[in-house]
């Protein structure tokens, strides 16, 4: 791997080992608590997931990748790494205005901001009318969002893309929400799903009829 992309994930990794126990006492509270600290939280994808996702952006020979939730940009890396080899482009939402400032500077250390087009406005205005189609769509940011954006995302999705979802599994407080995202995406036409329990386990759903966006 290119070394500066390397010594930003390196440095992103550390930041969320620190976070972790802080992380895991809210949420043991309950996910509203989580929420309102959020700003002061990666809740990135971590290592394993990482991986996972830069390995399927090269399988797909992705060249448009859409992430909802980009948070300071540790998922974002991965995927920009993987589509600066397969001449594609990252869209990324993220909201909140800190750590869209803080991905934007991660992303210039790796030497990928580039690659990558961030938007920093709800996700929901904007799925419709992006230009499609999708190969590869990351859903993670709010659990109660996660079946809105995917129904926005679905119809835009190319047959054999995928659209992936992080903490399925984990923590236990949405655990009740990530349940009622899995029966919804397992229903949608053309879908193919299954969990994976990487990281805090992702739901991984494949198009596979032909009415996939061309």
């Amino acid at each position: 791997m290119d070394p500066r992309v390397a010594a930003v994930l390196a440095r992103l990794e550390d930041r969320s080992i620190r976070e972790q126990r802080e992380l895991a006492e809210l949420n043991d509270k309950g996910a509203r608590f989580v929420r309102e600290a959020a700003s002061r939280f990666m809740l990135d994808v971590g290592v394993e997931v990482g991986k996972l996702l830069n390995l399927l952006a090269r399988s797909l020979g992705a060249r448009r990748v859409i992430e909802i939730g980009g948070s300071v940009g540790y998922s974002t890396l991965w995927f920009a790494e993987a589509v600066r080899s397969t001449g594609g482009r990252v869209v990324s939402f993220e909201i909140d205005p800190g750590k869209v400032a803080l991905m934007r500077e991660n992303l210039a250390d790796a030497g990928l901001l580039e690659h990558v087009e961030i938007i920093d406005d709800d996700a929901s205005k904007h799925l419709p009318s992006l230009e499609g189609p999708f190969d590869l769509v990351l859903i993670d940011h709010w659990k109660d969002l996660y079946i809105r954006d995917f129904d926005l995302a679905w119809p835009r999705v190319r047959r054999g893309g995928l659209v992936v979802a992080d903490n399925i599994l984990h923590p236990a407080s949405t655990l009740e929400a990530m349940q009622a995202y899995v029966s919804h995406v397992r229903a949608a036409p053309g879908a193919r799903s299954f969990t994976l329990s990487a990281g805090n386990g992702v739901e991984i759903t494949a198009r596979t009829d032909e009415r996939g966006a061309r």
